[in-house]
């Protein structure tokens, strides 16, 4: 991909993201979640589209990614949806656990666990 689809690219999705930001009505908490997503796929297009994701093992960057994108959904529930913290904090626990246990099957550490797989098999 050459340096001028790159730059017109960028100026489109910014474009549209103005757009949306300043003509669409919508609650500013939906903007900010609506630009945080847009932001990181930007962000991961170019990091694929200048080679720097292909340094990296596919599976690797799966995981990475994976973990990401659960913090941000973390990230998201913690700060948008109102709700006791007693249940924000039993959530994170369970959050938690099932993430840790994922990834010591990923890793292979615990070998009772049925199989997920990240990525490319």
């Amino acid at each position: 991909m050459n340096i001028i689809s790159l730059v017109v690219v960028l100026i489109v999705v910014g474009l549209l993201l103005w757009l949306v930001n300043n003509y669409i009505p919508m609650e500013a908490r939906i903007k900010n979640i609506l630009n945080i997503v847009v932001v990181i796929a930007v962000v991961l297009w170019l990091l694929r589209a200048f080679g720097v994701l292909g340094l990296f093992p596919g599976p690797l960057v799966s995981i990475v990614v994976a973990l990401i994108v659960v913090g941000l959904l973390m990230w998201l529930v913690n700060s948008y949806i109102p709700m006791d913290a007693r249940i924000k904090q039993i959530l994170y626990i369970v959050v938690i656990i099932a993430v840790v246990l994922w990834l010591l099957s990923v890793f292979g550490v615990l070998s009772g666990l049925p199989v997920i797989r990240v990525g490319n098999p």
